[in-house]
């Protein structure tokens, strides 16, 4: 064990005592630590319903969409003779996701990474096999596993160009961590490269893919006759949608539509906040007001069209996909905070993508605008030029379109890739 390694193990208990201080500054590190109380001994009791299960880790919501198909893809290879499925979430937003839409026997929280609390998990449960999805990989996790006999996997994996595990210390800790792994099935041979050359990981690397894919398209073919998506298609026009905003996206936006609007008649936008809270719902319509058109929000076009609506802020979750079904351009916001959100989800719709400048931690989005399909904007100003430009050019905007949902469809069978990896460890 390296010296990363042991000064990491030697300071998480440290480290989790003093979470609960962040606490009173932070609102999703005191949800997370409220949702983790107890945690521990639930997972302990749930142990006799999990012997020798699939363990699979994800972060947040879009780690767990990955991890849905390599579940489906166990249990279909596997039929009655499947283990037993646990899906542990790191979280908030993830674990509220993932027990509104189950795939597996145990959805919940994982510990905080400690030593003795990874120890006692992996020898109660026993698993066949461990799969962590895309990055968010626990050291103390790992080290259990591996002590225990337990197969390590890594599916849909990603590393970033400018990702902090490439650098002094982290890359001495996650060289030392992933060299216990079995496998590295990663999503592009950027991908690979990086784990090979830039972290010079010992382990087996191969693209198996992003299994994402088969997710985003499910989704998209469910969501067929929709009804948010049969509402905003009745109300005509043409229809740019903000998705999972937040405020910095806003803020490139806001000041543009009045421009946009009174160049192009027929448009409407469809704003849908991250995190669509009573308090952000409130906000946006006060900030629109200005615009001088009409705001609706979602759940009321439902019941009641108003063809008068140019502005509608959606105010539920679950429903993106199957509004930019009915979209023909679309922003997806995170790229001026943590990085950008999902963007196959338009792309999959045939919708030129727009987004900001932080789109690093999403390969897709880098091949996207490699092939003239997606756009960095990162200023009023570039949102508006650009917007304009392929609304006013319905050649452009088609052929943009179709170049955005190739790059989706060539990368179907993720999922059968990532199981051929997992075959021989399945039964």
């Amino acid at each position: 064990m390296g010296a990363a390694l042991g000064l990491y193990r030697a300071l998480s208990p440290v480290a989790a005592a003093l979470a609960p201080l962040a606490a009173p500054f932070a609102p999703k590190v005191r949800e997370s630590l409220a949702g983790r109380r107890g945690g521990l001994d639930r997972l302990l009791a749930a142990a006799p319903g999990l012997q020798g299960c699939l363990w699979i880790h994800a972060s947040s919501v879009g780690e767990f969409l990955q991890g849905i198909p390599l579940v489906d893809a166990v249990r279909q290879e596997l039929g009655g003779g499947a283990p037993p499925v646990a899906f542990t979430h790191f979280s908030p937003s993830g674990i509220a996701f993932a027990r509104r839409r189950p795939c597996a026997d145990l959805h919940d929280y994982l510990p905080l990474d400690t030593p003795r609390a990874m120890d006692r998990l992996v020898a109660a449960w026993r698993p066949r096999l461990l799969v962590f999805v895309k990055f968010d990989v626990w050291p103390n996790l790992v080290v259990a596993a591996r002590r225990a006999g337990v197969p390590i996997f890594l599916m849909a994996g990603s590393l970033a160009p400018g990702s902090a595990r490439l650098r002094w210390p982290g890359r001495a800790l996650f060289r030392d961590v992933f060299d216990r792994f079995t496998h590295l099935g990663v999503s592009t041979e950027e991908d690979r490269r990086r784990f090979v050359d830039g972290l010079r990981v010992n382990a087996p690397v191969s693209v198996t893919g992003d299994t994402r894919v088969e997710q985003v398209i499910v989704r998209f073919e469910q969501s067929r006759g929709g009804a948010a998506s049969e509402a905003l298609r009745g109300l005509g026009g043409r229809l740019l949608v903000l998705g999972s905003t937040w405020p910095p996206d806003e803020q490139l936006w806001l000041p543009v539509l009045g421009d946009l609007f009174a160049r192009f008649a027929d448009l409407r936008v469809v704003v849908c906040p991250h995190e669509p809270t009573v308090a952000r719902l409130a906000d946006l319509e006060a900030r629109t007001a200005g615009l001088g058109v009409a705001v609706r929000r979602l759940s009321a076009m439902l019941d009641h069209p108003d063809r008068d609506a140019r502005v509608i802020l959606v105010d539920s979750i679950g429903v993106l996909a199957e509004i930019y079904r009915a979209g023909h351009l679309a922003y997806v916001g995170g790229s001026f905070t943590t990085g950008v959100h999902n963007t196959m989800e338009p792309a999959v719709a045939s919708l030129p993508v727009l987004f900001g400048p932080r789109i690093q931690n999403a390969e897709e989005a880098g091949v996207l605008v490699r092939r003239g399909a997606g756009f960095v904007t990162a200023r009023p100003a570039a949102a508006l030029a650009r917007a304009a430009a392929l609304l006013g050019d319905p050649a452009l905007l088609r052929r943009a379109g179709e170049a955005a949902r190739q790059v989706v469809l060539e990368q179907r069978g993720a999922a059968a890739k990532s199981l051929a990896v997992l075959r021989p460890f399945c039964s």
